[in-house]
């Protein structure tokens, strides 16, 4: 039950990739590659984008767990919103 009810692993985002990206992004822009440097800035800020949403759904559910109760009476695990009282 380990696997089911224990806590959500933990995500760093890595920036170092998509700033980098972006970095090369502009450098070619400045230096007259447009097609290459356009495809460099978007996909840094795109990698960057999808990484940031992936590390807040990350956080979320962590808060989520740690707000979390568990039934006694069976194994179930629920936020205390969604509690009934008996």
């Amino acid at each position: 039950m380990r696997e089911k009810y224990g806590e959500p692993a933990e995500y760093d985002m890595q920036w170092l990739f998509p700033a980098a990206a972006a970095v090369l992004g502009v450098v070619a822009l400045v230096t007259g590659g447009l097609a290459a440097g356009l495809l460099l800035l978007a996909g840094g800020v795109g990698v960057g984008f999808w990484l940031s949403h992936r590390a807040q759904a990350s956080a979320d559910a962590r808060a989520a767990w740690l707000r979390s109760l568990y039934c006694r009476r069976c194994p179930a695990l629920f936020l205390p919103e969604e509690a009934l009282a008996d």
